[in-house]
């Protein structure tokens, strides 16, 4: 059957060198044995379905990538961990497992003849007539850097769970009822009228007794309950540690610079807008429609994108992660939109370049001292490992950190009291290698346990230990006494303020107007824009618009200002309904709505999947790959 297929779609050279290549890799290799010499170590199991350390290492280079590709630049591992890595990693990997354990029940697949059309037929490795060239696959393959198997692997598993949950995920249209009714509660607007009742307007806080004291201590043990502290010893062995065994000359320099001075300095940044299309044709119908006069953010918000959407910030050349297209928005005009640019991984976009930072070239006296650290860095790690070795075999032989330090005369130093933030008792924050993964680890052990040293990649390594614990406790009341006072008379004034603010919206409803209150408090009445279910202004925070959109036109509340622990009182002045939606816009809403909807689905889908073949995680072995992975 593959062999019939290609025979069909081929008929050229590049059709036979493809006939050859899937042939080869299908029936020597097959899809199962992508994953063998793996190793037998399972990370994650859903049901029968086993997920490896490799796997979970593959999976976390594509989820840097596609968050590079959202961000429109090359994202640094630690940068995708704040923003999320870990999780999207395991979602997409515990996700796919279960609709893989899922398709396997039902005994679904998908044919080798269906998969090879797709490959065939994939725009990402068409020439310029629209035949498959095997060279655009290849290097696909060099750039994703996967094997042939792999890939087919990948495209066979994408494939069939793309069928299964776009069947799951369908939704029928929205009904206009439902459209025209969240089309209110997005854009319907209230105006309101306001006086703000400063701090002092409930009159002056008594002084506390011992009582509301040890009351309010009571109530709030956690506030006043100190953190648990370690007192740690390190011993970092960096390459300035070294730096006396490493010998780097000018001539070294000069020649690092040489290679690196195309890199060096300040290079030109510019300020990208993207708008990315599902294909070509529909790139080129935009392209078309900015040539007639379209303004490119007008037409983005056309397709349901905002200007923020859009908008990939100042970049430097090398943030760009697509390098075809990172070429072509360095190339374009300040302020002209390019033509459709189809990307390496087959992204379509159209540019905008809204700003040119132009570089700076540096001299090699100005580069001479940084150069001179990277290659220290570079240098120095087989020194470092020389080291790791002596200092090991001194900890074997029983000899303390702090004795091992003086003998190779390296620094230990001693941290009386951490907290897990890195703090000090009065608050002060110690300065630590490597912060992050030095605590976890130091919180993670015990007093007197001999601990593996921290592998501080080109930063050295870092030995740690234990040398006491102060558990965590609650403070006294007599040390934290003034403290308590101070927070008991905060809430104390804002409790009064409350009660005052409400008695005086009771005296609005009962006919009082908002002028009479403004002339009671010397103030005067102000008013706000328009503010949707979102919006905030001065004096008007979240709470108070809230309130707003609870209450009907004519309406009274009170809430918290945020400027010197006053309140407002207000009263909605004029409800204006949302505006109906034009074509475009409403369009825009139905294919929102079609993928939140979808999007809900599946991931009740994926929950009722994982409560049925159950997940288990081996957590000490993730937390060490996901800790120790390096970015690609």
């Amino acid at each position: 059957m593959i062999l019939e297929t290609l025979r069909k779609g081929a008929g050229r050279t590049f059709g036979m060198i493809l006939m050859g290549m899937l042939v080869f890799s299908f029936a020597i290799w097959g899809i199962a044995d992508i994953f063998r010499g793996y190793g037998s170590q399972t990370l994650i199991k859903v049901g029968d379905t086993e997920i490896t350390p490799q796997e979970y290492s593959r999976t976390q280079r594509d989820v840097l990538r596609a968050m590079s590709s959202d961000a429109g630049r090359t994202l640094s591992v630690q940068e995708a961990r704040e923003a999320g890595l870990e999780n999207r990693v395991l979602e997409r990997l515990i996700g796919g497992a279960a609709v893989d354990t899922h398709a396997k029940s039902l005994n679904l697949g998908v044919s080798d003849e269906a998969l090879l059309q797709g490959i065939m037929k994939d725009p990402a490795f068409q020439d310029s007539t629209g035949n498959f060239n095997p060279l655009a696959l290849q290097q696909a393959l060099r750039t994703l850097d996967m094997s042939e198997q792999g890939y087919f692997a990948s495209e066979r598993e994408r494939n069939l769970r793309r069928q299964l949950l776009s069947t799951v995920g369908k939704t029928p249209a929205a009904s206009q009822v439902f459209l025209n009714a969240l089309n209110n509660y997005n854009n319907e607007t209230r105006i309101l009228r306001y006086v703000i009742v400063p701090a002092t307007a409930a009159g002056a806080v008594p002084e506390p007794t011992d009582a509301d004291l040890k009351r309010f201590y009571d109530n709030h043990e956690a506030k006043f309950t100190q953190p648990e502290f370690r007192k740690i010893g390190v011993l970092a062995v960096t390459p300035e540690s070294v730096k006396d065994k490493v010998n780097i000359t000018d001539d070294d320099l000069k020649a690092a610079f040489d290679k690196e001075k195309d890199k060096l300095g300040v290079p030109e940044r510019r300020h990208v807008q993207q708008i990315a299309f599902p294909d070509k044709a529909a790139a080129d119908a935009a392209y078309q429609k900015i040539q007639s006069g379209t303004d490119f953010v007008a037409l983005a918000k056309e397709l349901g994108q905002s200007e923020a959407d859009i908008d990939l910030g100042m970049l430097k050349r090398s943030e760009m992660a697509d390098a075809t297209i990172g070429d072509a928005a360095f190339k374009l005009e300040k302020d002209k939109v390019s033509e459709p640019i189809t990307g390496q991984l087959g992204k379509t976009v159209l540019l905008r370049v809204t700003a040119i930072e132009p570089g700076k070239v540096v001299t090699f006296e100005e580069a001479k001292s940084d150069l001179e650290k990277k290659l220290l860095k570079e240098r120095a790690q087989g020194a470092i490992f020389d080291l790791h070795d002596k200092i090991e075999d001194e900890r074997a032989a029983g000899t303390q950190l702090s004795e091992v330090a003086g003998k190779f005369k390296l620094s230990y130093q001693v941290f009386d009291q951490v907290d897990r933030q890195g703090k000090t008792p009065d608050g002060k924050v110690v300065d630590l290698p490597q912060k992050t993964d030095l605590l976890n680890a130091v919180f993670a052990t015990e007093v007197g346990v001999e601990n593996d040293p921290l592998d501080a990649k080109d930063e050295g390594l870092i030995w740690y230990e234990v040398l006491g614990i102060t558990p965590q406790q609650l403070k006294p009341l007599d040390q934290v006494k003034d403290e308590v006072k101070k927070d008991w008379s905060l809430e104390e004034q804002r409790t009064r303020l409350a009660k005052y603010t409400d008695d005086l919206v009771k005296q609005l409803q009962s006919g009082k107007t908002l002028e009479d209150l403004a002339k009671e408090l010397n103030t005067q009445v102000l008013p706000t824009e328009p503010l949707k279910r979102n919006g905030l202004t001065v004096n008007v925070l979240p709470a108070a618009v809230t309130q707003a959109f609870a209450l009907g036109q004519g309406g009274y509340g009170s809430a918290p200002s945020g400027v010197d622990e006053g309140r407002i009182v207000f009263q909605v002045d004029k409800v204006n309904p949302a505006p109906p939606l034009d074509p475009p816009s409403l369009d825009a809403l139905k294919r929102q709505l079609k993928v939140f909807v979808g999007e809900d689905i599946i991931g009740e889908y994926f929950s009722a999947l994982q409560a049925r073949y159950g997940v288990t995680i081996n957590r000490q072995a993730l937390a060490k790959l996901a800790g120790g992975s390096e970015e690609q």
